[in-house]
């Protein structure tokens, strides 16, 4: 059986892929909390953010600059209504494709997401959004 974290984070991926940014709100509590790493005055959708308004902004600066191209959801996993989405994504910020492993955590509480961490190669998505060539060198 599915819990209803899961279901809730599940939703949000769905809204997320029609871009349609009211269905992508109606995910998240009135103060959720939404981070991304990196330096928002390198990558424009990147830091913390709080509540809807600053939501918007972060995810409009995402879809006016990236292009995404893949990204495989794995196998979710909840644990008191925190959910880690694991997946490798491929997408171009400016040009060049990056490819990165990342994870998602969502903490969910009454069918809606209260916080949003994303944990991935925040360097070279910086790099890209720069128009730094990136590292072949396996890490």
């Amino acid at each position: 059986m599915t819990s209803e974290a899961i279901l809730t984070v599940e939703a949000y991926f769905d809204a997320l892929g029609t871009r349609e940014m009211e269905r992508i709100l109606s995910h998240f509590a009135p103060d959720a909390t939404w981070t991304i790493p990196g330096d928002p005055a390198l990558t424009p959708w990147a830091g913390r953010r709080s509540g809807p308004e600053e939501i918007r902004q972060s995810l409009t600066e995402f879809f006016a600059a990236v292009e995404p191209l893949a990204f495989e959801l794995r196998t979710m996993v909840e644990a008191d209504g925190q959910v880690l989405a694991p997946g490798p994504s491929r997408f171009r910020p400016s040009g060049q494709v990056l490819e990165s492993e990342m994870i998602l955590r969502f903490s969910v509480t009454d069918g809606l997401i209260t916080d949003y961490r994303v944990f991935e190669d925040s360097l070279g998505i910086t790099r890209t959004c720069l128009g730094e060539p990136l590292s072949t060198t396996p890490a």
